[in-house]
């Protein structure tokens, strides 16, 4: 009868290469985790301060609509009398509609920047899209590194998940 050490040695030195490769891979990935600590502290970075300019601005548009609003009150409350002319009523007429006029885009910019500061994005808040697009366009290297270690994780796990798929395959093939 065949003897059950050299029934397979192909398939078991096949395994350990395998194993080995993967190891190494992993071990590579490990190696490269101070890139992934870089990249997450200057991604964070980049939201804090994203999120601080959001909420500066979103603060000095909320003062200006509420200026914007008390001028439109004191227009309003200085509306001429019907005994005035028709070039002073004119005249109020279009300061009263430029100033509706700008209060509305003030209301515009506020809500866009509130979207932008509290909004959700695709897959991630919209704060932390923006500062994902500065830190590429600042740090184009580390953004490259990142993606490239990104892309081998990915690689190595469907690498993974396909032999496992595989095993199950294998296994039935070969026991009648």
């Amino acid at each position: 009868m065949d003897d059950p050490k050299n029934a397979c040695p192909d398939a078991g030195q096949a395994l350990e290469a395998q194993a080995q490769a993967l190891a190494l891979e992993q071990a590579a990935l490990l190696d490269g985790s101070p890139l992934q600590a870089r990249y997450n502290q200057a991604l964070g970075e980049y939201v804090e301060h994203k999120a601080e300019q959001a909420g500066a601005l979103e603060q000095r548009l909320e003062a200006l609509v509420d200026r914007q609003q008390a001028q439109l009150q004191q227009s309003l409350a200085a509306r001429p009398g019907w005994i005035a002319l028709p070039s002073t009523r004119a005249a109020w007429d279009q300061a009263n509609q430029r100033c509706q006029a700008r209060l509305q885009q003030l209301q515009g910019r506020l809500e866009r920047v509130q979207d932008l500061h509290h909004g959700m994005g695709l897959y991630t808040p919209r704060i932390e899209e923006l500062a994902v697009r500065r830190l590429r366009a600042e740090q184009p290297e580390l953004a490259e590194q990142w993606s490239l270690q990104r892309q081998a994780e990915r690689a190595l796990s469907e690498t993974q998940r396909r032999s496992q798929a595989q095993e199950p395959g294998r296994s039935r093939t070969s026991s009648p």
